[in-house]
Formats: C-alpha cells, sequence, structure tokens
C-alpha cells in the first residue's frame, strides 16, 4: 500500500524531479558498498572473466563469471557474503555477465562516496537473448544502502531523449521495464519500435502524462538491438523522472 492521504501528500511536497545521461560506457550495471570492519585491499574486475574483491576481513572473494553467468546471480553471491553490498543498477537480472558485459578496470578505485561501479560496455553488453543493450535505472535511490524502506517510495517517469547508433530500427527496440522489489521480477510495460542514430523524444500522451512504477519499485529503460550497438561520441540516453 501506497499510505495513508497525509503521508501521501508528504511525499509529494517532497518529490524531486531527476533528470539523467548516460553516455557510452558510463552506465553502472552494478555498485558496490563495503560493509566490513575491516580494511579494503583491491577490487579487480576482468571483462569476461571475474570480479575478485580482496579486504581484511573476507579474504579473497572471487566471482567467476562462467559460474555467476548473470548479473542477478553475481549480485545475490556477493551479498550473501556479508562483505560488502551490491546494488543492481543500468541492467537486468538476466542480462549476461560472461560477455565482456563489463568495462576492464584491473584496479578499481572507490568514488569520493566510497562506492565502486561494475561499468557496463555499452558496445559489447548483452541480454539473455544476446541482444545489444544500452540502458539506465530510475529508481528512489542508486546508492547502495539508501533509501529504505523503498515501500512507500515510487519513480514516475516522464520523458525518454535518446541517440543511439544501434543496427538499424527495430520493432520494440524501445522498451521500459517495471523491476517488481517484492516478486524480484522485470516486466515490459512499455515498448516502441527503436530509431537508429537520430535523437529521439518519447513521451507519453504527448507529454501530459507519466509512467508510474508501483510502490517500492524500478523503471528500467532500455534500448535493445539484436545485431549490434556501436560506439560513438553522439551517443546518449537521458531519461526525466520524479522520485516521491
Amino acid at each position: 500500500m501506497g499510505g495513508s492521504y497525509d503521508s501521501i501528500k508528504v511525499r509529494q511536497g517532497l518529490a524531486q524531479n531527476v533528470s539523467a545521461t548516460v553516455v557510452d560506457d558510463t552506465p553502472v550495471a552494478i555498485r558496490l558498498k563495503y560493509i566490513g570492519t575491516g580494511t579494503i585491499t583491491s577490487v579487480v574486475l576482468t571483462t569476461a572473466v571475474d570480479l575478485e574483491l580482496i579486504t581484511s576481513d573476507g579474504g579473497t572473494e572471487t566471482f567467476a563469471f562462467a559460474t555467476y553467468t548473470n548479473m542477478g546471480l553475481l549480485v545475490d553471491k556477493i551479498n550473501a557474503g556479508g562483505y560488502w553490498e551490491a546494488l543492481l543498477l543500468d541492467a537486468l537480472r538476466t542480462d549476461d555477465t560472461e560477455n565482456s558485459d563489463f568495462v576492464e578496470n584491473l584496479t578499481m578505485t572507490a568514488s569520493s562516496e566510497g562506492f565502486y561501479d561494475c561499468l557496463v560496455n555499452t558496445d559489447t553488453a548483452q541480454d539473455s537473448s544476446d541482444s545489444f543493450v544500452y540502458t539506465y535505472r530510475c529508481t528512489m535511490d542508486r546508492n547502495p544502502g539508501g533509501t529504505k524502506p523503498k515501500s512507500g517510495h515510487r519513480v514516475r517517469l516522464s520523458e525518454v531523449i535518446y541517440n543511439v547508433n544501434v543496427s538499424a530500427a527495430e520493432a520494440k527496440g524501445f522498451r521500459i521495464y517495471e523491476w517488481d522489489n517484492v516478486k524480484k521480477t522485470e516486466t515490459v510495460v512499455y515498448q516502441v519500435a527503436s530509431v537508429d542514430a537520430v535523437k529521439t523524444t518519447v513521451n507519453f500522451a504527448a507529454g501530459n502524462s507519466t509512467i508510474d512504477a508501483g510502490f517500492g519499485n524500478d523503471l528500467i529503460v532500455r534500448i535493445i538491438d539484436a545485431t549490434s550497438i556501436t560506439d560513438d561520441t553522439a551517443n546518449f540516453l537521458n531519461v526525466s523522472y520524479t522520485r516521491e
């Protein structure tokens, strides 16, 4: 449930409009936060091979992509270890890990907030059907250990603007998924044909409506192409949404 009338009015009053843009190789597949009590030695990501997390209290934890073949399996296993919190962001749980989906960074460094980002290699990242993908997640909080509980909050997507060099326009190549935080499922809630290498605006009811996630859920915006996505300085994916 979304809560009482008073809580709804408070949430609406505190709503924040967000505009976010990703370009080639900048979507964040997984964001990591160390939650152990020791020190971090290194965070090593080797594309198509493994993710290695070394800490003084957790020792060497190696997550081979041949074993954890999709993002969901990888995130769940990291979280089960108890030394790191892993948050899935610009990816689906079913997306591949083995096919060079990550930008290689042999010595990952922490952001100013202490997070480690496993970035998406946007010209090689693939979903479970081996289609190429370019993705951004609209969520209440994109940081591990952030807003909790999420069940009292939601996101509302108003507009997407993109220019992505796909192989060609493709039916159902532009998609919006809803992530159900309870059922742990991702369901397509909107899809239209993609446009190749042309700045394209997608909004709803001529800009007078939004696509609203259920309370506690996320919306995932994705360009998908069965053949290829080519790196291009003109590529971008911009989303405008409200967090409330």
